[in-house]
């Protein structure tokens, strides 16, 4: 079983220890009392300047604990002051060691987008969502049939949430097409080994509709590897590990953009 399987796997019953906790319907009733302004992730990266959503990320299965001193509210305070368009952040549990509540609280401090990343499989995933306070979520095409991929969205819709569609490969991408995905993530991380290749979304670029945005996920270690990427036409990235690590965060997320 390889590493996506797994989580997957362990997903699912998350989910389903978590609907009888939590049940749907107060999750539904909640969202409705809650009166979160939008945000939308489409319009804040809908231009030709460079954009950088940062990842609050505290460990992954491939690199172990990332940050030992994790405070996800300063992280997200660096991140804001240096010039990212968006936050994202990690909320699975025992892979990642994130915690969906931290959406609710850095979203109290900044007034940019926030994107849950998670390994979403369920419904239910998308109401919790919206109800801790996400802008927009992640969806991973290869976890995903063409089928619950068009469910999924059409609920990420109906709550105004922007849906990120990770792909990898031709296969992903044609699902993210045929349902009419608007904001495209190349993962250039492969979810069964963990490998990187950055010029794997390279081979989206001349792909995606007018009307769509491309995003390189993953693998950016330098700001040469960023500028060369802008200068093939990537305009939106997603960066965690880099910045994670680096003693100065702000001052690395607007050396990036400069």
């Amino acid at each position: 079983m390889n590493i996506l399987d797994k989580i997957l796997k362990e997903k699912e019953f998350e989910v389903e220890n978590l609907k009888k906790s939590f049940p749907l319907e107060q999750l539904q009733e909640g969202i409705f009392e809650k009166k979160y302004d939008l945000r939308s992730l489409y319009d804040a990266l809908n231009n030709n300047d460079t954009k950088i959503i940062a990842e609050i990320k505290k460990a992954s299965p491939s690199k172990g604990i990332i940050q030992e001193n994790f405070q996800p509210l300063k992280i997200a305070l660096e991140y804001f002051n240096g010039g990212a368009s968006a936050i994202s952040i990690l909320t699975d549990e025992k892979f990642f060691q994130g915690k969906i509540d931290y959406i609710t609280a850095v979203r109290s401090i900044v007034n940019i987008p926030i994107l849950r990343k998670d390994f979403i499989v369920d419904d239910y995933q998308i109401y919790q969502s919206k109800f801790y306070g996400a802008d927009a979520i992640l969806l991973i095409g290869k976890a995903l049939t063409l089928k619950k991929l068009a469910s999924l969205c059409e609920i990420s819709q109906k709550l105004n949430l922007d849906v990120i569609y990770e792909v990898h490969d031709n296969e992903d991408f044609n699902k993210g097409i045929e349902v009419g995905v608007k904001i495209f993530g190349v993962n250039n991380r492969n979810l069964e080994t963990f490998d990187v290749d950055n010029a794997n979304v390279l081979n989206f670029i001349n792909k995606i509709p007018n009307n769509s945005i491309l995003i390189s996920e993953s693998g950016i270690g330098s700001k040469d590897d960023l500028d060369m990427l802008v200068n093939l036409g990537v305009k939106n990235f997603l960066i965690g590990e880099y910045l994670m690590v680096s003693s100065n965060r702000e001052l690395a997320l607007n050396t990036l953009l400069k």
